[in-house]
């Protein structure tokens, strides 16, 4: 059986559809990945963080484990709610759409914003190559969230796309500008930010870092 994405019911809170299982599972092996990169850039940063040579770079990297313990709540809340989907073939599209903002706004604009700072004023060869296979990740899982969003009728520059209304309708609940259509832009402005600092950071650290001699 093959469910519309776009409900006919506006106040509809469940939504079916026949790619909801594929995205599911696709979010659950991006995410899964994201967070595993995180934690393995943790232990590259832990394993040189005593030879940090200035606080700026000390305080981002702590500040890296931070948003890394506060992805890893986020990242059960998000699988709690695809593995629900998973389950049912059903979506929860508040929980969905909850679960994704929280992603977005706890984890992926801090964790590269920390690492931006650490890598500018700690470029080291050693952290060059976790921190760029990191950013290439992050990218990947940030080009699906946009997927993931617009399924969801949360990416503000798809709303014109929804086939419920005409053009001039969808352009005009486009500027009401509602508390939740505000959260939906707020939300969408981090998602943007999030991907310029993951490309930032996979560029910078693609021509490696550099040799940074060890205090004594």
């Amino acid at each position: 059986m093959v469910y519309v994405v776009w409900s006919d019911t506006p106040r509809s809170s469940v939504e079916c559809a026949a790619p909801a299982m594929i995205i599911a599972t696709i979010t659950l092996f991006a995410s899964t990945l994201d967070v595993l990169a995180d934690l393995l850039v943790c232990v590259r940063i832990a394993e040189f963080l005593h030879n940090f040579q200035t606080d700026i770079a000390r305080f981002a990297a702590w500040g890296y484990f931070v948003f890394t313990a506060v992805s890893l709540v986020v990242y059960l809340f998000e699988m709690i709610d695809v593995c629900l989907t998973l389950k049912y073939e059903q979506e929860n599209v508040f929980v969905a759409r909850l679960a994704k903002s929280l992603v977005i706004t706890l984890e992926e604009v801090p964790l590269p914003l920390m690492m931006f700072i650490l890598f500018t004023h700690e470029p080291r060869l050693s952290l060059a190559n976790p921190v760029f296979f990191s950013s290439c990740i992050k990218l990947v899982s940030l080009v699906w969230g946009v997927v993931k969003f617009t399924k969801l009728r949360f990416f503000w520059p798809c709303l014109p796309l929804n086939p419920k209304h005409d053009v001039r309708e969808n352009v005009r609940l486009c500027f009401t500008f509602t508390l939740y259509r505000v959260a939906m832009i707020f939300v969408n402005i981090c998602h943007v930010i999030a991907a310029c600092l993951a490309l930032t950071n996979a560029i910078n650290s693609y021509g490696g870092g550099k040799k940074i001699p060890q205090q004594n």
